[in-house]
């Protein structure tokens, strides 16, 4: 039977849902298409229908604008809705609750059972359809109700969104949700929702006009202070001036605006030195700005510390043979060409398997086509006499090759000694007997606490290769590229909920690690689309803290007792000899991704 508003009643509801689990139809008749729509995600993201199983994430940012703007309002919303049992909640653009408050005892500890708290993400892809994930999936005002909620333990709850955006970006920033009991009127939830978070982003608004009214005035008094460049930054707004923009071309611009995010939001004045693309090296001078008590931003002025060298035309920092956009790596490529460009000897530091011999010999590749290239592996030099002659004699059969050494930092004693001396020798060489150009990559110094004495002082320049996870959106990217290295032209893709789940994981063993799992998935599943299920346990999983060896090995029983089991969370339990609740407990708390 249906309500009076032409909608179908909860028994009705609770009826069709229970068919769509069974068996997915295009159509449901009396179910709104925002509703099936958003069921069709849920079973695309493999969300369970009966246990809510949201993510937990302990770092929260309680101090954002949004947070910031949104206090006072909730507060004083808090009052008017005293004596009526509703919830009060606000969370970020990724479903993250960041505040929820209720007058009423029992619904707090209902939602309480089912994770709607605090710290909690009720973004769609866990969870499934509800009154924060789905109106962050529509971006625009979502009501919920009863068993039209994907997870069955929802349906004790009418929850009604609406979507929070930025009052001068315009984007997404998070969702205010009113929730309460069944029966409680949808469209007056909605309605109050839509103008409490119109009230929120006007706040924002005010907020970001008093911080940019602030940081501008300092922007200003910087500028009539002295000549030079002066750059103002805060999370919404760039401001350069002329001088600037005379000084920097594009490229260095950009790598100076990367630089200045690192410490634009700090409280302290801060100094730094930044490689730019063009060779120069950068000093920023940073002093914070405030709108009272809050941090409107930062001014930073900047000089020259050296100037650049000429270089042979504009550098392309798409190199061959590497794949990636993001402004780190490609500030990363370009101080290595300027390196070979002008001639002067290059280490290349940071961790294992961040592409450090890979961008060397991209440069290589790129400046010296048809020249030769001699690759040897400090770690593997076992003889050090006869590694160093054997060296020595491939650079002086001529033509001037060039020689890059990986992990130089495993050389002591003798074998740095060596080293020491036919760089000592190539340096002093007529240019036909010595190298065109000589590279060294480090991974740990630390192992190594001489290195500064004995190696630094032969190389001009130093660059940090980034690691993987300061570079997540190159996985776009990285991930084609490796694939096609072990797909032999088989037609193999990513799914789009897979690259979000690579794009989560930490990769400690940065693109090394990363090839290594394409490789493992592509023997597995020769095309087709690759899904998260198909991924290899330890990246089905996300957390924000590094497990222990004890935690890491609980964790993989757990993702292979669920595969085993479908994701069927009791047999998975009761295989391992867990309770229902323990397993629902490490699941959240290892970030394992729910799946069937």
């Amino acid at each position: 039977m249906a309500t009076r508003e032409g909608r179908l009643d909860p028994q009705q509801i609770s009826t069709l849902r229970e068919k769509f689990l069974s068996r997915p139809l295009p159509e449901l008749p009396g179910v709104r298409e925002i509703i099936r729509a958003s069921w069709r995600r849920s079973l695309e993201h493999q969300v369970d229908a009966e246990e809510p199983a949201p993510m937990f994430v302990a770092d929260r940012d309680g101090e954002s604008l949004l947070v910031r703007s949104a206090t006072p309002i909730l507060d004083n919303l808090s009052g008017d809705l005293a004596v009526h049992p509703v919830a009060i909640l606000l969370t970020d653009a990724d479903g993250l609750v960041v505040h929820r408050s209720t007058p009423d005892l029992s619904l707090n500890s209902a939602l309480d059972r089912i994770l709607l708290a605090p710290g909690y993400s009720y973004a769609e892809e866990s969870v499934g359809t509800n009154g924060i994930g789905t109106t962050l999936e529509c971006q625009q005002p979502v009501l919920v109700s009863g068993f039209e909620h994907f997870n069955g333990r929802l349906a004790n709850f009418e929850c009604a969104g609406a979507p929070i955006h930025h009052p001068v970006r315009g984007h997404l920033v998070g969702v205010l949700d009113l929730t309460s009991w069944p029966g409680t009127p949808g469209p007056l939830l909605l309605t109050l929702a839509r103008t409490t978070a119109k009230r929120i982003e006007e706040a924002m608004l005010a907020l970001t006009g008093a911080r940019e009214l602030a940081l501008f005035r300092e922007y200003l008094a910087s500028c009539q202070r002295g000549s030079g460049a002066i750059l103002a930054v805060n999370e919404d707004v760039v401001m350069i001036n002329n001088h600037a923009r005379e000084l920097y071309d594009v490229t260095d611009r950009a790598a100076l605006l990367g630089h200045t995010a690192d410490v634009a939001g700090s409280t302290k004045p801060v100094t730094v030195l930044a490689d730019l693309p063009s060779g120069v090296v950068a000093r920023l001078e940073y002093r914070p700005v405030y709108s009272g008590s809050a941090l409107a931003g930062g001014v930073f002025r900047v000089k020259n510390q050296v100037a650049p060298r000429p270089t042979a035309g504009r550098i392309d920092p798409q190199l061959p043979g590497v794949a990636g956009a993001s402004p780190v790596w490609r500030q990363a490529c370009a101080a290595a060409e300027v390196s070979f460009l002008n001639g002067s000897w290059l280490v290349l530091t940071g961790e294992r398997g961040t592409g450090k011999t890979a961008l060397a010999q991209a440069v290589t590749r790129r400046h010296s086509p048809t020249g030769r290239l001699v690759l040897r592996d400090c770690e593997a030099a076992d003889d050090h006499p006869a590694w160093a002659d054997a060296l020595a004699d491939e650079v002086a059969r001529g033509d001037s090759p060039v020689v890059l050494l990986r992990h130089a930092d495993a050389l002591t004693g003798e074998g740095a000694q060596r080293l020491t001396d036919l760089l000592t020798a190539w340096q002093a060489a007529p240019p036909g007997q010595a190298p065109a150009w000589v590279a060294v990559t480090l991974t740990d110094v630390a192992r190594n606490p001489d290195l500064e004495g004995w190696l630094m002082p032969f190389f001009a320049h130093t660059v940090e290769v980034p690691p993987l996870r300061h570079r997540v959106d190159d996985l776009h990217r990285l991930v084609p590229k490796l694939l096609a290295r072990h797909t032999n032209n088989r037609d193999l893709t990513v799914s789009d909920a897979c690259m979000r789940q690579l794009m989560r994981l930490p990769w400690t063993g940065n693109i090394h690690q990363l090839d290594r799992m394409l490789a493992e998935v592509a023997r597995r599943r020769r095309a087709g689309t690759i899904e998260v299920t198909d991924l290899p346990v330890e990246c089905r999983t996300f957390t924000r803290r590094q497990l222990t060896q004890m935690e890491t090995i609980e964790r993989d029983a757990i993702v292979a007792s669920l595969a085993a089991n479908q994701g069927n969370k009791e047999r998975a339990a009761a295989d391992l000899g867990m309770s229902r609740a323990t397993i629902y407990r490490k699941i959240r708390a290892f970030g394992i991704v729910p799946h069937h």
